[in-house]
């Protein structure tokens, strides 16, 4: 029976996906998960079973959803795609009478009993088969992909190559040198050679060190090579996808990708030559050996191809348990991240066990998947090693009647010997190096999810960068997170003059911040345009673009690095003066400078050495700083006193540039020019305060609800 191809899920809530992914794998189509992903969408709460059976018909398979017993599971068409805890999805492979086989994209392919289905199983499957307009696809070659960056090094390869084809040179000298010296001069009792024999010893001992020095050096200089072409690569890629690829991946997953590489370059810039070597000297021996005893040749050969195929069939089982070690490797970096940076959430709630038991779990699960992985390992090396123990004296008690007869010298079995040696060596090198190029598969999927993304700039952006004077509009903006999502925005329209102060407002999920990130390009609209200076958005370079905004995000962090750096934030038309100016709009200078060090005052990770309002204030003058045509606000001054608020209003209120403010506090909103109301994603008013107020609308509700709170709120106060 085929297997069904293990295809990890990238995402949190992707298994749904994973599992179609792979059963269209199964069937002959090797879609990549990217696609899927990109065509569709994830949604945040995962996949339904009707969105699965949508995605699965789309690409021409006949899919059946129903409700099954386990026994009823039994009958139906293999591999499909079961509900698993009620919150999961995996494919079930094969079902027999006490046990069966289940391939979890979180951790891939696992032997289970019945019991243990009948307890995990929801009682939902999905059957799928192909149908007539069903398309075969080839899948892309990972492995292939990451070679390039070995091969693209050729003339350090070259020199790699031929360093090691001269130590093996010098390591068949070795056989024959010990055959000539037994048969020659120890036998003989031929003293006149032992002088020129010990000199060419030395020869031979200081070229091998020099050769060996040599390729150790080259090799190095390989991995770095590797080393900068793949992470530079790979940091450029990351640092240029879409804002919507890392709203489902944590960060702790991310740098445990990025961190691969070390185990990937190590991989590719020795084991790939390794092989190639290896296999010359395989094809050199089986000759050189064939010229002492073709029938002892032929035996050696056995054994060899024995110790090949052992360790060749045990790859399966370390891929096994790679895939769930790493897979546990990348949780338990997850969990420590999220860990690390909302540690004062931890200690605020007192979750400082509940962390660690979490933690512990996962840690502990990757323990033992690395230590029945490294039992597994050692036991096939130990049969590998064990052939190589015994093989000399078995070889000896093999040639005992070719010496008696006189078909062998004794001098011809010990070289025999040492040359038999040394065709199992590169045997059980090529045998381990294949088990580790599978075990890199698991890292490579990882890193070549990433490598394969679409980048903002394939997204259509041109590099036309005229400068911006500040007139923005949407025409007929909808825009909903995947394919199966509601929209968040439906059919926005409305202009912003140049210089206009526009505050856009509505309750929580009324689709305010997404407008913010239409207009920086953090997302696409689904249908629409937005239009700067009358000129489409997709026609300006994102990064000029970008950076004639100034945005002030509610989530926006610092950066450790010293508040004149964060204000700068590596913009090189942003002067001394720009800063001291922005902080003073932002009506932060003051308190910079009675702090010892002032503008050169470091700020910590996430700026946890200042307060909440002190760092509102900093990422403001780090808006401010580069002269915006366009200043965004999403509830910058949230929390900030209302002195402190009503000082920077003023300020900004001197502004030439757009702005467009998002914010729940009347104080903030009601000076601005206009006010854009919001209600389940649709503008249902337009106007000034008063105006709106007049009209008795869902803003003056709005204003009232917000009055009510404020006034409770002033009452607890006192």
């Amino acid at each position: 029976m085929r297997r069904v191809p293990f295809i990890e899920q990238m995402e949190h809530s992707e298994c749904g996906l994973a599992s179609l992914c792979m059963i269209l794998s199964f069937h002959g189509n090797h879609v990549p998960l990217s696609e899927l992903r990109e065509r569709y969408g994830v949604p945040k709460g995962g996949t339904s079973l009707f969105q699965i059976m949508e995605v699965g018909k789309s690409y021409h398979l006949n899919v059946k959803g129903y409700r099954a017993s386990v026994d009823d599971l039994k009958n139906v068409l293999l591999p499909a795609i079961i509900h698993w805890e009620n919150k999961h999805y995996v494919v079930l492979e094969k079902i027999g009478k006490k046990t069966a086989v289940i391939v979890d994209p979180a951790l891939g392919r696992t032997k289970i009993s019945l019991d243990e289905i009948e307890e995990k199983y929801s009682g939902f499957v999905l059957a799928m088969a192909p149908n007539e307009s069903f398309e075969k696809k080839k899948g892309v070659s990972h492995t292939r992909f990451f070679l390039s960056f070995v091969l693209g090094k050729k003339p350090i390869i070259a020199f790699i190559v031929l360093t090691s084809l001269l130590i093996q040179g010098f390591a068949l000298v070795i056989p024959w040198l010990t055959s000539w010296i037994i048969d020659q001069v120890i036998i003989p009792k031929n003293d006149g050679y032992l002088t020129a024999i010990g000199y060419s010893i030395v020869i031979l001992l200081f070229s091998y060190l020099i050769f060996s020095a040599l390729r150790g050096f080259l090799i190095a200089k390989l991995q770095t090579a590797i080393d900068k072409s793949l992470m530079t690569q790979f940091i450029d890629k990351l640092l240029n996808l879409t804002y919507g690829f890392f709203e489902n991946r944590s960060t702790g997953e991310l740098l445990f990708r990025a961190n691969s590489n070390v185990y990937i370059r190590q991989i590719l810039s020795t084991k790939a030559i390794t092989f190639l070597i290896d296999g010359i000297l395989l094809i050199t021996y089986l000759v050189v050996m064939a010229q002492y005893s073709l029938k002892m040749t032929g035996i050696v050969l056995v054994i060899g191809i024995s110790i090949f195929g052992i360790l060749v069939f045990s790859t399966s089982v370390s891929r096994k348990l790679a895939d769930k070690e790493i897979s546990a490797q990348s949780q338990v970096q997850r969990i420590l991240s999220e860990s690390i940076n909302g540690i004062s959430d931890v200690k605020v709630m007192g979750l400082e066990n509940q962390v660690y038991n979490d933690w512990f779990k996962k840690f502990s699960l990757q323990l033992m998947h690395a230590e029945k992985r490294s039992i597994w390992t050692s036991l096939i090396n130990t049969i590998a090693t064990s052939v190589q123990f015994i093989l000399p004296i078995y070889l000896l008690w093999l040639s005992g009647k070719p010496i008696i007869s006189g078909s062998m010298t004794l001098g011809d079995v010990l070289g025999f010997n040492a040359l038999a040696l040394s065709f199992i060596t590169p045997i059980i090198s090529i045998g381990n190096g294949y088990g580790e190029l599978i075990y890199l598969g698991s890292y490579i999927q990882r890193i070549y999810d990433v490598m394969h993304a679409k980048t903002e700039r394939e997204n259509g952006q041109s590099v036309f960068s005229s400068p911006i004077k500040g007139k923005v509009e949407f025409k007929n903006v909808s825009y909903k997170h995947n394919h199966f999502s509601d929209h968040t925005v439906k059919n926005i329209s409305f202009k912003v003059k140049p210089g206009e102060r526009v505050a856009i407002v509505g309750s929580s999920g009324a689709g305010k911040s997404t407008l913010v990130k239409l207009l920086l390009g953090l997302y696409t609209p689904s249908e629409g345009s937005i239009l700067f200076d009358g000129m489409e958005s997709n026609k300006f370079n994102l990064r000029f673009l970008r950076k004639s905004i100034g945005v002030v995000f509610q989530e926006a962090r610092l950066f450790n690095k010293t508040i004149a750096e964060n204000i700068a934030s590596e913009r090189q038309d942003v002067t001394d003066k720009d800063i001291l100016k922005a902080a003073y709009q932002a009506n932060i200078h003051e308190e910079i400078m009675q702090l010892p060090l002032q503008y050169a005052t470091t700020v910590s990770e996430f700026g946890i050495n200042f307060s909440g309002g002190q760092r509102q204030r900093l990422i403001l003058a780090r808006a401010l700083a580069s002269k915006p045509s366009i200043l965004l606000l999403d509830e910058a001054t949230s929390a900030l006193d209302t002195l402190s608020e009503k000082i920077i209003d003023e300020h900004l209120s001197e502004l030439p540039c757009t702005q467009i403010i998002i914010a729940h506090r009347l104080s903030t909103i009601k000076n601005a020019d206009r006010i854009v109301v919001m209600h389940q994603g649709e503008i249902v008013e337009t106007g000034t305060h008063d105006e709106l107020l007049d009209q008795q609308g869902y803003y003056y509700k709005l204003t009232k609800t917000q009055q009510i709170k404020e006034k409770n709120y002033e009452k607890v106060a006192l």
